[in-house]
């Protein structure tokens, strides 16, 4: 009985990597969109987020096959509630890969500048939600803390580019699109603190602690 529960433990942390590297190529993929004018990679985005909402739903189901039929011990108890409170949170990444893939198909090339930032945000959140990942596969607390620790670096950069593209919106007529640019860097934002709050979960799962 335990090897077969074993096997879905192995089979659940397949799963999560699988849909995280699912979500990391959707934001790769509209940042190329973004910053290549790509509408085929734009509209990409959009047509593979069914299979990410798919992947959810199959780890969902998982997750309440081990929690009804195995009963687990505390210590796994948390790691699969855990694992279901994550995938809310990836797949929500998932639709502001989406959201960013949208405005890319409606905005014109940015004449504004910060797209460097926006560059740089992207990076950083891909490397965040990677790291989260990987510390609930390896059970890695530090590797969890780091991840929400490096939040504060997106938050700042989210302000420097608020507070340039505001400015800019006072100095021209174009303040829709600018606006649209925004909101994009929001997106990114808030990606970043949704691979925060998997962290967390981490965190929960290893400690006990939700705080």
């Amino acid at each position: 009985m335990r090897e077969r529960y074993e096997k879905e433990l192995r089979k659940l942390n397949s799963l999560i990597i699988s849909m995280g590297k699912m979500i990391e190529i959707a934001i790769e993929s509209s940042m190329i969109a973004l910053m290549g004018r790509d509408v085929d990679a734009a509209r990409e985005v959009a047509k593979n987020d069914e299979a990410i909402n798919e992947m959810e739903r199959e780890i969902e189901s998982l997750c309440l096959k081990l929690l009804l039929q195995q009963q687990p011990v505390a210590a796994d108890l948390r790691h699969i509630t855990a694992a279901l409170k994550m995938i809310t949170d990836m797949e929500r990444i998932g639709d502001h890969a989406v959201d960013i893939a949208d405005l890319v198909l409606k905005v014109p090339d940015c004449k504004y500048g910060k797209m460097k930032e926006i560059a740089e945000m992207s990076d950083q959140i891909i490397q965040m939600l990677h790291e989260a990942v990987t510390s609930y596969i390896e059970r890695d607390y530090s590797k969890a803390r780091n991840v929400i620790v490096r939040d504060d670096v997106i938050d700042g950069l989210y302000r420097t580019i608020k507070r340039d593209l505001v400015e800019k919106i006072r100095q021209t007529d174009e303040g829709e699109t600018i606006l649209d640019y925004l909101l994009i860097a929001k997106y990114i934002e808030r990606i970043g603190d949704h691979a925060t709050v998997i962290a967390g979960w981490v965190i929960y799962a290893l400690t006990g602690d939700r705080k």
